[in-house]
């Protein structure tokens, strides 16, 4: 078999091609990061509010469920679903109304300012708001994966360097998987000098041999790779800390 076929993405496969672009955009990704952030998510509740994406991108439930679906899935108290909701709703699911389903609405209920979730959404996601160019008449758009990419790939560890594409192959996995393995060589000789504590250190392994059975079992799609990206940043932030 050829290392560089990709491998499948069912059921993302088969999803819009707009909504493909909207989820497989840097901003998406870099949103689920600081949503979690800014709601003071644990790393599970993290995973747990990627799952609640994937129930709306993929139909499971609609754009009204979700602050019902984060209390029962994440296990929050009401203030806080409906606070997480706006953000979801807001940053995420705004750019993909025209495919979950009335979004604006609901941010109406949360007391969420749409005109400023719209604008921030037009910036982000122009291929949505804008219309669709036609070969005849119009420069060919910029690529979709990583608009900001050559600006942050200098600053960015080397584990995480095109890495949305590198999951895509199985060469690319081969090499994300090598360094994972050192990576937690790193972690183990940083417990042993004392920089981290036991429980901390395995806590950071563990999170770490998820990720490389997440990487070697399955076919992911560009929801799991930006849950990936989002757990691996998190450990290189404590190693760095």
């Amino acid at each position: 078999m050829d290392d560089d076929i990709p491998v499948s993405n069912s059921p993302f496969a088969k999803l819009p091609d707009l909504l493909k672009k909207v989820i497989d955009r840097d901003v998406f990704a870099q949103g689920d990061i600081e949503i979690e952030e800014q709601n003071g998510l644990t790393i599970e509740q993290g995973d747990k509010m990627m799952d609640v994406i994937r129930m709306v991108i993929f139909k499971t439930i609609t754009p009204v469920e979700v602050v019902a679906t984060i209390q029962r899935v994440i296990g929050l108290d009401e203030v806080r679903a409906k606070k997480l909701a706006l953000d979801l709703l807001g940053k995420q699911f705004l750019p993909m109304q025209w495919y979950i389903g009335n979004v604006e609405g609901l941010i109406t209920e949360l007391g969420g300012d749409v005109a400023k979730y719209q604008a921030e959404a037009q910036k982000n996601y122009p291929e949505v708001y804008a219309p669709q160019p036609t070969p005849e008449t119009e420069e060919p758009t910029e690529k979709i994966i990583s608009p900001f990419k050559d600006e942050a790939a200098k600053d960015e560890p080397t584990i995480l360097r095109n890495i949305d594409e590198r999951l895509t192959t199985n060469k690319g996995r081969a090499e994300v998987l090598l360094r994972l393995t050192a990576l937690s060589q790193q972690i183990d000789e940083a417990m042993k000098s004392g920089k981290f504590g036991e429980t901390q250190g395995q806590e950071m392994l563990h999170s770490l041999d998820a990720l490389s059975y997440a990487i070697n079992t399955q076919d992911l799609n560009p929801l799991e790779i930006a849950a990936i990206k989002r757990r691996l940043k998190n450990v290189l932030s404590k190693l760095a800390a």
